[in-house]
């Protein structure tokens, strides 16, 4: 039963890489190279099996993840091991949101552009990043962000960014709520931990919005956005 196991698992990677690469052919790339989902796809596979034995990754709600682009990923922040932790439950391609300060740092940086992520100014107006996100969803992509803008490790939810509104009504695709739990006591006084991490993955929120203005509808689909995540 074990090796059919890992038989099982092993074929599963290997058809998700060959997912990625279908989707790279038909799919055009924005703030990276060809080779991002193939990247991409390769580092997926290879962390998989250390961080599933570490923190027992348990996916709750798995039905709910979309199929494709373009849509949404919205989780609450903890840890910096949250975009790992989504990237390895859901079996497709994220284009993650990075603070421009990360993208910066040597290496670390220059790693996550080539798995396709794009840069956000915090407390701006990112004009950049909401063209690149506009360009991403119509070419039929995912696309990843945290609500809260930044992480709260002590489990609470921060309040979230008039910016993820905007976003959410501007692209005017599915914005799908995921809850992270346990992510928040990966370090525990500046100490690693192995704690067992749930990911709980919710329907589409309610975005229909009307009769407001742009400011008040962006602040109130942001609203719905971590609510949503809260309920789950």
């Amino acid at each position: 039963m074990l090796i059919k196991s890992r038989r099982e698992e092993v074929e599963l990677q290997q058809d998700q890489i060959i997912t990625f690469l279908e989707r790279w052919l038909n799919l055009s790339e924005i703030s990276a190279d060809r080779l991002s989902p193939v990247i991409y796809a390769v580092s997926r596979v290879l962390i998989t099996r250390p961080l599933r034995l570490i923190y027992g990754i348990k996916v709750v709600g798995a039905e709910n993840w979309p199929e494709n682009g373009p849509a949404i990923i919205a989780s609450n922040h903890s840890s910096n091991m949250d975009p790992p932790f989504l990237c390895l439950s859901y079996p497709g391609y994220i284009r993650w949101m990075g603070k421009a300060e990360i993208l910066k740092v040597p290496v670390l940086g220059w790693y996550l552009y080539k798995v396709g992520a794009f840069r956000v100014r915090r407390g701006e107006s990112d004009r950049e990043a909401i063209r690149s996100a506009q360009e991403l969803v119509e070419a039929g992509h995912i696309i990843g962000m945290f609500p809260e803008g930044t992480r709260f490790r002590d489990g609470h939810f921060g309040e979230p960014q008039a910016g993820v509104g905007m976003l959410a009504v501007k692209l005017g695709v599915p914005v799908i709520p995921v809850r992270l739990r346990g992510n928040d006591q990966v370090v525990r006084n500046r100490r690693p931990h192995r704690p067992h991490v749930t990911v709980t993955v919710g329907k589409p929120v309610d975005l229909d919005i009307s009769g407001m203005s742009k400011g008040r509808s962006y602040r109130e689909a942001a609203r719905r956005i971590m609510e949503a995540i809260g309920e789950l």
